[in-house]
């Protein structure tokens, strides 16, 4: 299908990118010079000794403040990655971010609001943000054999978990685990509300204990942000035990910055202990757990 794009549309999307972009560090120095720290020259990845001496600051609070520029900076083995769609323009976005006034003033056509502390990002949204969509495994339609209200699913290896979800859409590729991934599985063979789309999941086995929170996602607490650096259109966390609320808030902040971002209808969801079990029931060949 082809096509072309409204100069309007290609200039609102750019005054979201910039208008996001600011927002996440209008309010903190330290997160804009480490913005400018990564974006600055040619090079494309910095790692994080030498932001710390153009910055000045700590690896720790480096580390923590990258964190909380979200989706606009790749986290790599040893640094940070620029995002290429926003490298020409990093100027304007610090350029906003040091004139919260000027920024409030830009129209956006979604213009979310972002705020972010140390525990969390805040986001509150106008009913255009709605291409931020929350979806169950009713929504995805590769799990349509699924039986609700059946029994949940006991701790089991995340490895198991991951091979069923494979079968069951007939992805037959490899994926192992290593520290620098992004997501578990990425694979563009999954269904969801009636078109193949690609979809990136997190997966948490039995490995993990109690209730899922955004600490326990990742040695740095920073899995959901990786796993909305996939290049997908719909974005899941499965763990077979519950999940807290906290989870599908910072996944919902992260839909509506990825949207921002590139203009793209995102989904999101979890999947927990119940929705497994019913997943499992109704694939039995294909969710051999044991």
């Amino acid at each position: 299908m082809s096509g072309t794009v409204p100069v309007s549309d290609l200039l609102s999307n750019l005054n979201d990118q910039v208008a996001n972009g600011a927002a996440l560090m209008k309010r903190s120095k330290p997160r804009q010079d480490i913005f400018r720290a990564i974006y600055k020259g040619q090079r494309q990845e910095k790692t994080v000794r030498e932001v710390m001496n153009e910055t000045g600051l700590t690896q720790i609070r480096v580390l923590n403040e990258a964190k909380k520029l979200g989706p606009l900076v790749e986290k790599v083995s040893n640094g940070f990655r620029k995002r290429k769609e926003l490298a020409s323009h990093y100027k304007k976005i610090l350029w906003y971010a040091r004139n919260p006034k000027k920024l409030a003033a830009v129209l956006t056509k979604v213009s979310p609001k972002v705020s972010v502390n140390a525990t969390q990002v805040k986001v509150s949204f106008t009913p255009a943000a709605g291409k931020a969509i929350p979806i169950t495994i009713a929504d995805i339609d590769s799990f349509v054999k699924a039986k609700i209200g059946t029994k949940r699913l006991g701790p089991v290896r995340e490895d198991l978990i991951k091979k069923g979800f494979a079968r069951v859409v007939g992805e037959g590729g490899t994926f192992k685990d290593w520290g620098g991934e992004k997501s578990d599985l990425y694979t563009n063979k999954f269904r969801v509300k009636g078109a193949r789309r690609a979809v990136a999941v997190a997966f948490k086995g039995k490995g993990t204990k109690g209730r899922l929170v955004p600490a326990k996602m990742g040695k740095n607490g920073d899995q959901i942000g990786r796993l909305f650096d996939e290049p997908a259109e719909v974005f899941l966390v499965a763990y077979c035990g519950q999940i807290d609320s906290a989870i599908v808030s910072q996944m919902h902040a992260f839909a509506i910055a990825k949207k921002a971002m590139n203009g793209q209808r995102v989904y999101f969801g979890v999947i927990d202990a119940d929705d497994l079990g019913a997943i499992a029931a109704g694939y039995p060949e294909q969710f051999k757990l044991s």
